[in-house]
């Protein structure tokens, strides 16, 4: 209703600008200085008569002048109707117009508007909590694509409205995951991260993630993350398997070593991983011994 109340009034004024100038001034104008003519020639011929009166040119004074009235007289009726029936016509152009130009604008609106994106948001938006019941199957009822995208357009309508739900920028940074999308991943794993920065799940899939970038300076953020989230548990493997491949991947195949070195640790002997992480250490040592013997290469051909 507002919208409509809204459009009404720039409609209203955008044909008054447009239009009433033009209708007014020019009639106005017109009257205006016919009736100053006619006076002006009315005061001009009765000095004439008095001046032929006392010359004795005239011998009825009085009737000429009698005359004079009666034709200024007749002049001003055909005048004012002229002027009314000039203004009636005007005015119902101009309320002509004003229809048409408020027909074409909502006509317009109606077929290419964004009135329908607008309802279809509000309507994926009551379907918020069908979704957060779906993806409690998602193991064994995954969301399509399109229900992936519904998602995503119903949990930013939530949170438009509700920007403060760290849980809801998580979900959506979840959804943006599932869907490809980085960037609204990033965006919305950070969002959830600043409103709840001792959350540790929050923290831990920014983190991730960051590590995930080619920029370096998300890399060293995310490094700056999972050093909090080792301060605060020091048991975190997550944690700990992303500085060991983040150090790998700068070549410290030291630091990857004694890093991998810690998980080993915690891991149970039962554990499947333990094989993955004992592979890491080898592959870290022995990177670090090729690592070592290159860097020692050099001196040897010196001192030969």
């Amino acid at each position: 209703m507002t919208f409509w109340l809204i459009t009404l009034v720039i409609t209203l004024v955008i044909c008054f600008i447009g239009f009433y100038p033009l209708l007014k001034s020019k009639q106005q104008l017109n009257g205006t200085q016919r009736s100053t003519l006619n006076k002006h020639f009315y005061f001009q011929r009765l000095k004439e008569v008095e001046q032929e009166a006392n010359e004795g040119v005239i011998e009825d004074a009085e009737q000429t002048k009698q005359e004079l009235q009666q034709s200024l007289l007749d002049d001003i009726p055909e005048e004012a109707e002229q002027q009314a029936s000039t203004q009636a016509v005007k005015k119902g152009w101009f309320i002509a117009i004003l229809v048409a130009v408020g027909a074409i604008s909502s006509g317009a609106y109606v077929s290419v508007g964004s009135w329908q994106a607008a309802d279809m948001v509000n309507i994926t938006h009551k379907k918020l909590e069908y979704f957060y019941d779906r993806i409690k199957n998602e193991d064994t009822n995954p969301l399509s694509e399109a229900e992936l995208n519904q998602f995503a357009v119903a949990l930013r309508a939530d949170l438009q409205e509700n920007p403060n739900n760290a849980q809801g920028w998580f979900m959506l940074g979840q959804v943006g995951m599932a869907k490809d999308d980085g960037q609204l991943a990033y965006e919305s794993y950070g969002k959830a991260t600043q409103l709840e920065p001792q959350n540790m799940q929050y923290k831990s899939s920014y983190a991730q993630l960051l590590m995930l970038s080619q920029d370096k300076a998300d890399k060293e953020k995310g490094k700056a993350l999972l050093s909090e989230l080792l301060r605060e548990d020091h048991t975190n493997l997550d944690a700990l398997s992303m500085l060991a491949f983040s150090a790998f991947e700068e070549e410290d195949y030291k630091m990857a070593a004694m890093t991998w070195g810690m998980m080993l640790k915690l891991i149970p002997e039962d554990n499947p991983r333990r094989k993955t992480v004992e592979k890491s250490i080898d592959m870290a040592m022995q990177m670090q011994k090729m690592q070592e013997q290159k860097a020692a290469e050099p001196t040897k051909e010196n001192q030969k």
